[in-house]
């Protein structure tokens, strides 16, 4: 062992510390500059961390829209679709950029962004921590493969961009509805039944929490589609009734949109309503997901169960044929309408018990409003508004428009917004 011995009351100093200072005070006393300190590399600022969730995000103040352009022409206007009913549920001022408007220079600072790599030029730019395509969505050591799963991410800031929520799917373009459900996290990940993992990120990667729980289903081809029952019980004496009522919804929400050949629907099928709600988080009596083309209910009997897939199932054909819905207002509206009814009651029959409502404050408050205003009332304007302009007219003009644009889009059907109004008050006024 070498010990290093020092002067009595010197700092003890690295002997290559004591040569060095040797060397400068040498060249000091000859005449020479000392050599000049070399400045350090400046440090990078820290990488701000990601928001706790998509909630947080927000929270954060108004958003920017970024819509994906990169689909065919349904995929694209879907994409704007959506889009365009969350912004004006909720941010109606928010500013809207397509994808090709935003570049390196250009970045929002709080961007929401709409559309993986396949429907969107942004994002198929960027270096993303995940890897998505359609069918298939690899992220946290685990690969999701199919074309029902959707992504909501806070995705972090990197050197190319700062902090952004993004919203894709592995579906064409996997964003119908996304805004639903999710997003208490900062990555969640939803299949047709719900939301399925939900994670983190660390060090800029993913890490994903365990899986929702799934059940293994038996599964009955029909007319429509596939009608689903849990593969643990056994087949209950009602079954054939209860594909029977599926059927005749289905082909009833077919028949009343006018479609020829519509895509086939699997429902599934739940003894109750808590077992439905413990899959899916939600215990109603039916749900649909139109992007994976999924509806799910819970057993009833024949009448009540026909006339909930009529509902349920016009959310998944509207999309799917359609296209994108601009309010809840005109969606809810339309499945009531293809339904004829609403919770066991003919439209006729509400419209004995409802009092007239200006669909400017249907727009504005449609969530807001007791469920058995709000939904009546809105299969109401429907039926008079195919009355009025005729379906197509609905479906190309009035079943697209927001709050904000549907004066215009009237116009576009052939009619004024007054007259929808004057034709809803005279429907529920007849009636009374």
């Amino acid at each position: 062992m070498t010990r290093t011995t020092h002067a009595v009351g010197l700092p003890a100093t690295p002997c290559s510390a004591v040569l060095a200072s040797a060397l400068l005070a040498l060249a000091a006393c000859r005449g020479e500059p000392a050599a000049p300190t070399p400045t350090p590399p400046p440090t990078p600022p820290p990488t701000p961390p990601a928001s706790a969730s998509v909630g947080a995000f927000l929270a954060g103040g108004q958003p920017t829209f970024v819509v994906g352009t990169a689909g065919d022409e349904r995929a694209d206007r879907l994409v704007a679709g959506q889009v365009a009913l969350v912004r004006d549920a909720l941010f109606p001022d928010a500013p809207v950029l397509l994808d090709t408007e935003v570049d390196a220079t250009r970045w929002p600072t709080r961007a929401m962004v709409y559309g993986g790599p396949h429907v969107n030029h942004l994002v198929a730019r960027l270096a993303l921590p995940l890897e998505l395509a359609p069918g298939r969505l690899a992220l946290g050591g685990q690969v999701f493969a199919g074309a029902e799963f959707q992504l909501i991410a806070v995705v972090p800031a990197d050197a190319a961009h700062p902090e952004f929520v993004l919203y894709a799917g592995t579906g064409t373009p996997g964003v119908g509805e996304i805004n639903r459900s999710g997003g208490a996290a900062p990555i969640t990940v939803k299949d047709a039944f719900g939301v399925l993992a939900t994670g983190r990120w660390e060090g800029g990667a993913a890490v994903l929490d365990a899986r929702a729980p799934r059940l293994a289903w038996r599964e009955v081809a029909g007319r429509h589609g596939v009608v689903a029952f849990p593969a643990r019980l056994p087949p209950a004496p009602n079954e054939d009734a209860v594909r029977a009522a599926i059927e005749a919804g289905l082909a009833r929400a077919a028949a009343t949109l006018g479609l020829a050949d519509p895509p086939p629907v699997t429902t599934y099928v739940y003894p109750d309503a808590r077992s439905k709600a413990s899959l899916t988080g939600d215990g109603g009596d039916g749900t649909a997901v139109v992007e994976a083309s999924v509806v799910h209910v819970v057993a009833a009997p024949a009448s009540a169960l026909e006339a909930l897939l009529a509902h349920e199932a016009t959310h998944v054909l509207v999309h799917q044929r359609w296209g994108a819905v601009g309010s809840p207002l005109l969606g809810e509206g339309g499945a009531v309408w293809a339904a004829g009814g609403y919770a066991g009651r003919s439209l006729a029959a509400w419209a004995h018990a409802l009092a007239p409502t200006p669909v400017a404050e249907l727009f504005a408050g449609f969530r807001a409003l007791p469920e058995a205003v709000a939904y009546p009332t809105a299969g109401l304007l429907v039926e008079v508004a195919v009355a009025t302009v005729g379906v197509e007219a609905v479906r190309a003009h009035l079943v697209p428009a927001t709050g904000a644009t549907w004066a215009a889009a009237c116009r576009a059907a052939g009619t004024s917004a007054e007259a929808l109004d004057a034709a809803l008050r005279a429907r529920l006024s007849a009636s009374r």
